[in-house]
């Protein structure tokens, strides 16, 4: 199943407003309930972490990551990726480990890993 994508402002600034973070070094995520069966994606990355093809490149990693480890995550949450600098280094595997670990962090899988 495709993620599906927080689009409008008023579901980031839901999400921004009521929902809790975790941080790491390359990304921070904000996750949110959403009252649905879904968990839904948005990004925000930032003019200052690269060009376009350095964001959409992060955008990509990020969203193909949570593809893997979709069936992992506990459904009915909004979740946001704010990338930060650092994120441009990072490749599939290094985007997987930071993904598990936020996730872990913010306690988002269904069963302890």
């Amino acid at each position: 199943m495709p993620l599906l994508r927080l689009k409008k402002n008023w579901e980031f600034k839901r999400a921004y407003r009521y929902g809790r973070t975790v941080v790491s070094k390359n990304i921070v995520l904000y996750y949110c309930p959403n009252r649905m069966e879904i968990n839904r994606i948005g990004f925000s990355i930032s003019k200052k972490v690269g060009g376009s093809v350095i964001r959409n490149r992060i955008k990509r990693l990020f969203k193909e990551a949570l593809l893997t480890m979709e069936h992992r995550i506990k459904k009915g949450y909004d979740l946001i990726l704010v990338a930060r600098k650092p994120s441009t280094d990072l490749n599939y595997h290094g985007a997987v480990r930071e993904l598990t670990n936020l996730c872990r962090k913010g306690q988002l899988f269904l069963k302890e890993q």
